[in-house]
């Protein structure tokens, strides 16, 4: 991490950002790797650029709830050293730490980053996690361009941990998809909502409908890809794919789900080097302070303005 983004560090995060606070709300990592995508590079840039923005924007949400008092602590980049996968069972170790005190949010880099974050979830849980994945893609693969760690994997590899479970994930605003993939939803009677169905459906109606399915749950992990979105509202990623959702749907969908128990999330896939206007960034910042939003909600802690 670059030592004049760190120096302004205590504004990141529309100045919520406390880097020593030993009891944070919200602890936030960055994992900028991006060695397993299969065309264009960049997300590895990610989690930095994110932070650059995030101290131009108020603790404010346009509903006019206040997130001042909500605790953030952003650790940095989590080391990994040359060989990524190598590096998992001190990556898992990390998360763990961190989990055991807040909520954690991990930035990406590219979609293979989640693979030890998830499994860190999966070992420290008693009970089955819900999971909400919100991709353009299904990252099913077993093996893709020869490798099991492959950005076309991550969620075959979550479904191989102990506490994930097939019949308690939700894929939302897929439309991008490998037959290894329709495969394996169809045999494990997966739950998918495309990008199709949320146009002509609406997030709301479909944010809702997951909310009762996971309502007995204790514990909801929250997976968002930026691909998700439309390449109109979020250019800057690796695999750009149109027919998506808009930034509006996603706020959406983050907004309703505050009945859940939602204990950790990811962002992943922003790479800024493919977007010179900082749209993506931008839109995952928007998307980040949601998620802010949710953590207040769920901790009690409501401040809000009426708004006319």
């Amino acid at each position: 991490m670059a030592s004049k983004l760190k120096s302004n560090e205590e504004k990141w995060w529309a100045g919520l950002n406390q880097p020593k606070a030993e009891a944070p709300d919200i602890t936030i990592v960055g994992l900028p790797y991006d060695g397993a995508v299969c065309y264009r590079k960049g997300a590895a840039k990610g989690p930095d650029a994110i932070r650059k923005i995030s101290s131009e924007i108020p603790p404010v949400l346009e509903t006019g709830e206040v997130l001042k008092g909500l605790v953030v602590r952003d650790d940095g980049n989590l080391p990994f050293g040359k060989n990524f996968v190598a590096a998992f069972p001190k990556l898992e170790k990390a998360v763990d730490a961190r989990a055991a005190r807040s909520f954690v949010l991990t930035l990406g880099g590219d979609h293979s980053v989640v693979i030890p974050v998830h499994q860190a979830f999966s070992k420290r849980a008693t009970e089955k996690i819900g999971l909400i994945f919100v991709d353009a893609h299904t990252d099913l693969s077993d093996v893709f361009d020869g490798s099991s760690y492959s950005h076309a994997c991550p969620l075959r590899r979550t479904m191989e941990t102990e506490r994930f479970d097939p019949k308690q994930t939700v894929l939302v605003g897929t439309r991008c998809f490998e037959m290894a993939g329709l495969e394996f939803i169809q045999k494990n009677e997966m739950k998918m909502y495309p990008a199709y169905e949320v146009a002509e459906r609406g997030m709301k109606a479909i944010a809702d409908e997951i909310v009762k399915q996971f309502s007995d749950l204790q514990n909801v992990y929250l997976s968002i890809d930026i691909d998700a979105l439309d390449p109109a509202f979020a250019p800057g990623t690796g695999i750009p794919d149109a027919g998506g959702l808009s930034t509006r749907d996603v706020i959406t969908l983050i907004r309703r789900l505050h009945p859940l128990p939602i204990v950790g999330a990811d962002l992943v896939e922003v790479a800024p080097p493919l977007d010179p206007s900082e749209i993506t960034p931008f839109a995952a910042l928007r998307i980040i302070t949601e998620i802010f939003g949710l953590v207040q909600r769920r901790k009690g802690r409501r401040q809000r303005f009426t708004l006319i």
